[in-house]
């Protein structure tokens, strides 16, 4: 927890910060350790592809950096 992720999906760059339960809030980029997304990004590094399911139909997201 605690890690900050600057990841691609299509055309778009994203920022993420992965926090606890308590602390997210998804509109300013700070997601739960235990929410999809966030459980999909754990243990991966710098290049990684990443496929996350939503309800909408699969995303692929690339990490571009983590620190």
């Amino acid at each position: 927890m605690g890690s900050k992720l600057t990841v691609k999906t299509g055309k778009s760059t994203l920022e993420f910060t992965i926090v606890g339960t308590e602390e997210s809030d998804p509109a300013a980029g700070m997601i739960s350790h235990e929410s999809p997304l966030g459980k999909a990004f754990l243990g991966h590094k710098k290049g990684d592809k990443v496929l996350v399911e939503t309800p909408r139909g699969s995303l692929e997201y690339t990490i571009l950096e983590v620190s």
